[in-house]
């Protein structure tokens, strides 16, 4: 893993809002089927097919069949438990600086001892998300981790993680029911025999929202970028 400064873009993350269920880089959500193509109209055995003479054969009457084509198969949950890797803490949800850091850590703190891929952890992490969003983030994916999460899992493997704020003057100031956090997760794996690996880092643009003065913050959206 090389490590490099982060150059963050607040104008591109905040019109790049991440498509969840994905926040793990490496997963894909569900696709989303083509909408259906209407069929032509009926014609005629009589209708004329523009040459002299000729006629346009009658469509069948009955159902048309063909192959149907599988939907990807979805990842299985993991169980419930505590991540071996996890710090608990308690967040206030008053201050956004807490709330977008336990969102952030929480994404990107796996056990295999308790998760079957990267989506456990951004179930975990719906707690701290509106309800729009957290909606999205339980959204079931069709594929795993990537070559780190199945490193990870040969290792009967955890992470622990390692938030570097990013200040930048281009970030949008706070406002009254809206904010905005960045963060460089630092990921490492621990497994069997002291394996350790460093994951490669990825900006995290993290927004956050709230009804009101009193209200609490949740996360609304994310968006991520490299770290370069």
């Amino acid at each position: 893993m090389t490590t490099r400064p982060a150059r963050l873009g607040w104008a591109r993350a905040a019109t790049g809002t991440l498509l969840l269920g994905v926040v793990c880089g490496a997963c894909t959500a569900t696709p989303t089927p083509p909408p259906a193509v209407p069929p032509p109209a009926p014609t005629s055995a009589s209708a004329s097919s523009g040459v002299p003479g000729a006629t346009v054969a009658p469509r069948p009457s009955g159902p048309v069949t063909g192959t149907p084509i599988p939907s990807a198969p979805t990842v299985p949950a993991g169980r419930p438990g505590q991540p071996r890797g996890a710090v608990p803490a308690p967040v206030s949800s008053g201050d956004p600086d807490a709330v977008a850091a336990a969102f952030a850590g929480t994404t990107f703190t796996y056990d295999t001892a308790i998760d079957r891929s990267p989506f456990d952890a951004q179930v975990r992490s719906a707690v701290y998300a509106t309800a729009q969003f957290a909606t999205q983030l339980r959204r079931p994916l069709v594929q795993g981790g990537g070559a780190e999460w199945t490193a990870l899992a040969a290792h009967h493997g955890y992470t622990t993680v390692a938030l570097t704020p990013n200040v930048d003057d281009g970030r949008p100031p706070d406002q009254l029911r809206a904010a905005a956090r960045s963060f460089t997760p630092a990921v490492t794996g621990h497994g069997d025999g002291g394996w350790v690996q460093l994951w490669d880092s990825q900006t995290m643009y993290v927004f956050l929202t709230r009804t009101g003065a009193q209200a609490l913050w949740q996360v609304d959206r994310v968006s991520f970028g490299s770290a370069q």
